[in-house]
């Protein structure tokens, strides 16, 4: 496992050995709780394309209340879970975490049945205050799963969602969502996005 990963206030994380996992880094994640403030307290945090869990982890640090991560790779789903089961008082909150071995583009599909953990919840109830995707920046798929989240019943009115990028990619406009920030730091790009 890589030892470099930590999270704001440096508790360690683990980390894949593969390559192919690309952490947000530690600048990126202080940018965007700086950014949301305590807005993240006693909200309902989905973490797409949740990797090691970085995110998932500093929601709940940060108050989240409810926090669902989808991640396709089953080793680092794995990885997930234990990162976030390895946070103070985890155990008085395990009801409210769910990591989910799933492809996005499937369980974001407006029609698609979504199981959390063993248990059916229904998304008409569980509405989401903030999605945070983070795609492989090689793949060219942001705008489908975008489309895909903004035509499901799971976003609140006032909802954000996050986008992380590369720099070369710019969302287009969409008559589903509207750009409220755009911030780059280095070789990321987070692009800030509510309902229209």
């Amino acid at each position: 496992m890589k030892a470099n990963l930590r999270l704001i206030g440096g508790k360690r994380l683990q980390s894949p050995k593969n390559i192919y996992t690309r952490p947000t880094t530690l600048r990126v994640r202080e940018a965007i709780f700086n950014i949301l403030k305590n807005r993240v307290e006693n909200s309902n945090w989905l973490d797409l394309f949740s990797g090691t869990g970085a995110i998932s982890c500093e929601a709940y640090n940060h108050g989240a209340r409810k926090i669902v991560a989808i991640e396709k790779n089953k080793n680092n789903s794995k990885i997930c879970l234990k990162n976030l089961n390895s946070l103070q008082d985890i155990n008085k909150r395990k009801n409210d975490i769910h990591v989910i071995c799933n492809d996005v583009l499937r369980w974001t599909k407006p029609d698609y049945e979504r199981n959390l953990s063993s248990k059916h919840i229904n998304l008409d109830k569980l509405k989401f205050d903030f999605v945070y995707l983070d795609p492989p920046y090689d793949v060219n798929f942001h705008e489908l799963v975008l489309n895909q989240i903004f035509e499901c019943n799971f976003l609140k009115k006032d909802s954000i969602v996050i986008c992380e990028h590369s720099p070369n990619l710019f969302i287009k406009k969409s008559n589903l969502w509207e750009t409220k920030d755009v911030r780059d730091y280095g070789q990321s790009r987070l692009t800030f996005l509510i309902k229209v």
